[in-house]
């Protein structure tokens, strides 16, 4: 494979798959050299063949992890099989995302890869089909035990899953099927246990999560086509609109805030709240506020959707301070305390919402909870310790943004913070202000 191409298919499909990465730059290479190898300061490089006379450096924030190393080399091995029979080049890049796959299912396991590759292609079949008119959701757990050649062939995976009746025998969100390491039903698996709601996963599937731990990899088709993989109790891979994503839940949170450290029970309380609302494809808009911008960013909402008497009290004031015609009796109108202002009707929802939250900071709220607040049409907006500042905020857009109006909300917000944008089909992108080039960087895409 020539340069050019390698490096297309770097970016196409490995910078894509880890959040935050990006080409650095790139060293000579010999011979002796591994094609993928660890770098300096948690950096990975990689060349295609060990006669490349280069290897390039990609790096991210957080330094990549044995597991992610071992993927990107299974990428590279599964690539150069491919090559290797002289495929066309137009074929090739029609196998690229199944090369993909089937390195994700050797970077879990070695011994069970087959059987996890069979279930994802299986998956991907009842992805295209509904059962009486209606997608299902269905859930997996593959174990490393084996059944044995004598098991009988009809409990096989690759003949079971082809029967109608297969998929109404496990939701994927508290009932599985467990499948051995030979790829036959094993166990039917119902989980009712109250589970950590800290994982690093979608909150309708952390039972499956919570079963994924040790040897046992989670798998589960979603009614909207997703195909999650859980290992560890965290989600590892998702495939979403055909293409796959590895999830660095830990370099994601980092990102959300202005200063490494700092207030980590916040950041992870958004990033889950997020991820919860990107898989339960509602959309939303939420912003972490930088400790320095409480106030500045009280100039973009309405005083009708703050929670705060502190911030409502801020915002009419500025609205005093730029009425530039207004004259001395309309400054020194009577403006209603936040208590009485809470008793019009028009501000019943963030009457009901201060009421519902009781005071409490946002990672303290019930996860369920903070789905359901980041559903409500708007923006959530949180100060830097956690303190709900407005929920279903319609923002006051900066003049001169595009996109459509959750996306100009985020970059918008992005100037006193982290904000996220998820959209209805369940992407999310993180933007932050560069300050040093005045301008909306984009800080992740998922």
């Amino acid at each position: 494979m020539n340069k050019s191409r390698f490096l297309e298919f770097v970016d196409n499909y490995i910078l894509k798959m880890f959040t935050g990465s990006e080409i650095i730059g790139e060293e000579l290479s010999s011979p002796r050299d591994n094609c993928v190898a660890q770098g300096d300061a948690g950096s990975i490089k990689i060349k295609f063949s060990r006669s490349d006379p280069y290897r390039i450096i990609v790096k991210r924030a957080q330094p990549f992890k044995n597991f992610e190393i071992h993927l990107v080399k299974s990428i590279i091995e599964e690539m150069g099989k491919v090559i290797s029979i002289k495929t066309r080049e137009d074929y090739i890049k029609g196998l690229e995302n199944l090369i993909i796959e089937k390195a994700i299912c050797k970077s879990l396991t070695n011994s069970t890869s087959n059987t996890l590759g069979l279930l994802l292609n299986m998956l991907a079949y009842w992805g295209q089909r509904t059962y009486e008119g209606k997608h299902m959701s269905l859930g997996f757990v593959v174990t490393k035990k084996k059944m044995g050649a004598k098991t009988n062939p009809t409990l096989h995976i690759s003949k079971f899953l082809k029967k109608d009746f297969s998929v109404l025998l496990t939701d994927g969100e508290s009932s599985f099927m467990e499948i051995s390491g030979d790829g036959y039903i094993s166990d039917y698996v119902y989980y009712s246990k109250i589970v950590d709601d800290r994982l690093y996963a979608p909150y309708k599937h952390l039972k499956l999560a919570t079963l994924s731990s040790g040897a046992k990899v989670g798998v589960c088709l979603t009614e909207e086509g997703d195909i999650l993989i859980f290992k560890e109790k965290s989600l590892l891979f998702a495939k979403r609109a055909g293409a796959w994503v590895c999830y660095s839940h830990e370099e994601i949170v980092g990102k959300l805030s202005e200063h490494a450290g700092e207030y980590e029970d916040v950041r992870s309380a958004i990033y889950l709240s997020a991820l919860d609302t990107s898989f339960n494809r509602t959309g939303g808009c939420i912003v972490h506020v930088n400790s320095s911008e409480s106030k500045n960013v009280l100039k973009h909402i309405d005083e009708s959707d703050v929670h705060q008497k502190d911030a409502y009290d801020f915002i009419q004031q500025y609205k005093i301070d730029q009425s530039f015609f207004a004259n001395l009796d309309e400054n020194t109108r009577e403006i209603p305390s936040f208590e009485k202002f809470l008793m019009e009707d028009k501000n019943s929802k963030t009457a009901t919402l201060i009421k519902l939250i009781a005071g409490r900071k946002f990672q303290d709220l019930d996860r369920k909870f903070r789905q359901e607040l980041l559903a409500i049409d708007g923006a959530t907006v949180i100060d830097y310790d956690g303190t709900v500042l407005a929920v279903g905020a319609i923002i006051k857009i900066e003049a001169g943004s595009s996109g459509g109006g959750r996306l100009a909300a985020a970059k918008t917000l992005s100037n006193y913070g982290i904000s996220i944008k998820i959209s209805n089909d369940g992407s999310m992108q993180g933007f932050k202000m560069d300050k040093n080039k005045l301008r909306v960087r984009t800080l992740f895409v998922l």
